[in-house]
């Protein structure tokens, strides 16, 4: 900012870009959605001349499906080039309306739900959708809907959950943490976010019954009025989670004594 109030170039650019990276972040955003991420994150006021600019200059582009009212926005080819030279993976960026159906909206809008109320107590370092972790992937192998790596290098592996899964299915979700997480320590924890308190009570009911040890110590839970709260369960107690983060800082300081 100039002493005036006026922007100058370098803050505007600024601003661009962190509106251009959270689009391509989730692949997509809904105008609420912006507006919340130029408000919280960007600190703007009053955010939609932000919006409304990067449309007029054609960096994003609005798109509407048939199927709901929301109109949402997405990267151009334009968009895409000022990310360029930050954003390495910015060329695999495409937007299609498959990515927006009805099979798909719930998740995503979950997932964009859950990045504001963990944004809201605690700054991401980075957060990495599964979008962008899939490039270069086997399809069968498991990747989360999202990494959250923590300004300490805690790295959390985020499952939001807007449907309800069986026990087997799992029993095969712990299977293949349990690997990742105590194998080859891609992972320091798993992040669940369920969508609401029934969901949320099946799924700890089940994690809890499959390898209740394991989970114990590498499963966080929460749903959506939790986290609102800035709680979650971890070790069979529920607790902020900064106290959470400090007992997982723990439990990583004892692994490396055993190693």
């Amino acid at each position: 900012m100039t002493k005036k109030g006026r922007l100058t170039k370098e803050e505007q650019a600024r601003r661009f870009k962190l509106l251009l990276k959270f689009i391509f972040t989730f692949r997509y955003a809904t105008r609420k959605q912006l507006d919340a991420f130029s408000k919280l994150v960007i600190g703007l006021k009053y955010p939609q001349w932000l919006v409304e600019y990067s449309i007029k200059q054609g960096l994003i582009s609005e798109y509407k499906e048939p199927e709901f009212r929301s109109k949402i926005y997405h990267l151009t080819r334009k968009g895409k080039s000022i990310l360029k030279a930050e954003e390495p993976k910015v060329s695999y960026y495409h937007f299609e309306k498959r990515h927006a159906g009805m099979n798909t909206f719930g998740h995503h809008n979950l997932l964009v739900e859950s990045f504001f109320l963990l944004q809201k107590h605690r700054e991401i370092k980075e957060w990495v959708c599964e979008w962008v972790l899939r490039i270069n992937k086997h399809k069968m192998d498991k990747i989360p809907d999202g990494l959250l790596i923590l300004q300490d290098e805690t790295k959390i592996a985020l499952e939001v959950e807007t449907s309800y899964k069986t026990k087997e299915a799992w029993r095969t979700v712990v299977t293949l943490y349990h690997y990742d997480i105590e194998k080859i320590s891609r992972y320091d924890a798993v992040l669940v976010v369920a969508l609401d308190t029934l969901n949320y009570e099946s799924i700890k009911r089940k994690l809890y019954n499959i390898d209740p040890e394991f989970c114990a110590r590498n499963f966080i839970l929460t749903e959506v009025n939790m986290l609102k709260l800035d709680l979650c369960f971890y070790q069979a107690n529920t607790s902020t989670f900064s106290e959470t983060l400090g007992l997982l800082n723990e439990k990583g300081v004892s692994h490396a004594k055993r190693i």
